[in-house]
């Protein structure tokens, strides 16, 4: 694990080192380990590297070259089947000398050229110099569970593991893209593949880019695409569950490889208890297990998990510790908008941040459970779906009785509260399916927004619909069933831009190794194949899951509805982070940013302050922009 960039020029120039060192620089904290450098052609490329060692601790030091020197790989990931990748190469006659995984990659790429992603199981960022053909090649794994940014113009192209690099660099400008910036207050994330700044984008899961030097072309090819199609028949339940047992355990059989402590993430959720379930079965060590508390009454209550977490540590045998967070969290915010340089505004990203912290000081490895959601059908959304159709059936009269009756439920701040659930489902019900499941993730509609933003940024923003983006994966899926399609956006928007970024960002702040065993991509491409009767129907969820794991963990747990990991920040809002919240959202300071209108964020305080209404996701996100405004705009 570790963070790479570097720069080609295109017109012969040399790349400076000063430059290099400073992006790299940037960074350290992915891999405070050791750095590397590399350069080629009097300095037209070059490119560095900061590592974190997790396999083969004293050889590993990148770049990593092939025998006759004139392939160089940088990598920030793991390639999981390198062993056995390995085995295969040998064959072919290439000599290793070294045990990295890294160095699979090197030797695979002479014998399958830029076929060879397609051979590697991983989570990974590659920069590859073909020194010969004087071209660079930059992938990225089939999930996006790790990042890679460019900039790409006439003059070349740079690269980094995160925008932070990128920025140092005097040719990249910091201009910002109003549409991301509007998909932001949208989604609380920027989806892919624009990024904040409108000089960087991202490169999209199972893509690469190939990048010549003298022909100065860069072209994008993509090397695996989402899948989505299911078995055309059903192949009956005892079929899938055994191959989800078996791909299940080899995932956590390959995922566990590693020189140095390992653990795992665990809430009292069912994809974190697969997880830690399957860890212990094929662990030869006692596995550890780390989860987050949260401290205090009331609604901060239905938050904890302490207490299911306990019960799968106890079924599991695992070493387990739990770890309290205190609604103290002013420092923590304020170091967490460091680590995202785009905006950024899921709460759970302080749980993670406080998790990956502790975990950091016993294992430089943690397995965790995302992506089951996204793969079989977890959230409660795929069942609204299911259920507006019905719902929109109802005479007009009848629906405006019950969105009136729903608008005047008293407020809660608990975890995802019923009067929250029904709110948004009355909302989003009003649209046909695939608007619906955008308008159902909505934290500011286009209402809101209106009165949110300044009028300059109106009109920059101007013409710029948020739900473009999930219509056009929507519209390369053509036809086949609808929650097929639901999965296969949330798989290319909601995981990949939120939760796995939230994952990347959180952990590699404290030089920690996350690793995703679900997001395996043979797991992925099994779980598309199984019939929608056994994701989510009627009031149930997860059903394959629920049903793969019904004896293994407790029926508390594989019964048990979602939870997510987020704080009570609600609640905090209006107590111990107020004078926080009410400093950080000043007019002064929101007036700065000349994006938002200083009354519309004092009217969103004082509605939640007086319970009218539960505001908190739209503060939030508010909150951190201006944060992150002040920090890397």
């Amino acid at each position: 694990m570790c963070g790479i960039c570097g720069k080609l020029s295109f017109s012969g120039g040399a790349v400076s080192p000063d430059i290099l060192g400073r992006m790299n620089q940037a960074l350290r904290h992915r891999g405070p380990d050791e750095d590397g450098f590399y350069s080629a052609h009097g300095g037209g490329f070059g490119m560095a590297m900061r590592r974190l060692k997790v396999i083969d601790l004293s050889t590993g030091n990148q770049p990593l070259f092939n025998e006759t020197r004139d392939v160089a790989v940088m990598l920030n990931g793991e390639i999981y089947n390198y062993i056995e990748l390995r085995e295969t190469l040998k064959k072919h006659g290439h000599r290793f000398a070294t045990q990295s995984d890294t160095e699979a990659i090197v030797h695979g790429y002479e014998v399958y050229g830029t076929e060879v992603f397609k051979h590697l199981n991983g989570m990974f960022a590659v920069a590859l110099w073909d020194d010969k053909n004087k071209t660079l090649v930059l992938a990225r794994d089939r999930m996006g569970v790790k990042p890679l940014y460019y900039r790409a113009d006439e003059a070349g192209i740079s690269f980094a593991s995160e925008i932070k690099a990128l920025l140092q660099d005097p040719d990249c400008k910091k201009e910002l893209d109003p549409a991301a910036l509007d998909d932001y207050f949208s989604l609380l994330y920027v989806p892919g593949p624009r990024s904040i700044f409108k000089s960087i984008q991202k490169l999209e899961p199972g893509h690469m880019l190939v990048c010549g030097m003298d022909s100065k072309k860069i072209s994008k090819q993509a090397y695996w695409e989402s899948p989505y199609v299911q078995d055309p028949q059903d192949r009956g339940w005892d079929f899938y569950e055994k191959s989800l047992d078996e791909l299940m355990r080899d995932s956590l059989n390959l995922e566990l490889r590693s020189d140095v402590p390992n653990g795992v993430f665990l809430s009292s959720g069912l994809d974190s208890g697969a997880i830690a379930y399957y860890a212990s079965q094929v662990s030869e060590r006692k596995v550890k297990t780390f989860t987050v508390d949260f401290r205090g009454g009331g609604a901060a209550a239905s938050y904890s998990e302490s207490q299911g977490a306990r019960e799968i540590a106890r079924v599991c045998g695992t070493d387990h510790e739990e770890i309290v967070l205190e609604p103290k969290a002013e420092e923590i915010i304020l170091q967490t908008a460091d680590f995202f340089d785009e905006p950024f505004a899921d709460t759970s990203a302080i749980p993670t941040f406080l998790l990956c912290r502790a975990a950091k000081r016993k294992i430089t490895v943690a397995l965790s459970g995302e992506g089951g959601d996204e793969l079989f059908g977890g959230y409660p959304t795929y069942l609204a779906t299911l259920w507006a159709g019905r719902y929109r059936n109802i005479p007009a009269f009848v629906r405006g009785w019950i969105s009136s009756l729903v608008a005047g439920l008293p407020v809660s701040w608990e975890r995802i509260s019923w009067d929250y659930k029904l709110k948004q489902f009355v909302y989003g019900a009003q649209f046909e399916p695939q608007r619906a499941h955008y308008a159902w993730k909505e934290i500011f509609t286009e209402g809101d927004k209106k009165k949110l933003y300044t009028s300059e940024f109106q009109d920059r923003r101007a013409g710029h619909d948020g739900f473009e983006s999930f219509q056009k994966i929507f519209s390369k899926l053509g036809k086949g069933a609808e929650l097929e399609k639901l999965l296969a956006v949330d798989q290319n928007t909601y995981l990949l831009d939120q939760f796995l970024v939230k994952s990347d960002r959180m952990s590699m702040a404290h030089a920690l190794e996350v690793r995703v065993p679900m997001l395996d991509h043979r797991i992925v491409e099994f779980a598309a194949r199984i019939p929608a009767k056994y994701k989510a129907r009627g009031f149930e969820t997860k059903i394959a899951l629920r049903r793969l794991m019904k004896g293994k963990l407790p029926d508390s747990i594989v019964r048990g509805e979602k939870k997510g990991f987020s704080p009570p920040i609600a609640a905090w809002i209006a107590g111990e982070l107020k004078d926080f919240v009410l400093g950080a959202l000043s007019p002064e300071r929101v007036r700065k940013t000349g994006v938002l209108d200083p009354d519309a964020v004092r009217d969103l305080l004082d509605e939640h302050f007086a319970r009218k209404r539960d505001n908190h996701r739209r503060i939030w996100c508010v909150l951190n922009f201006v944060l992150w405004h002040e920090r890397w705009a």
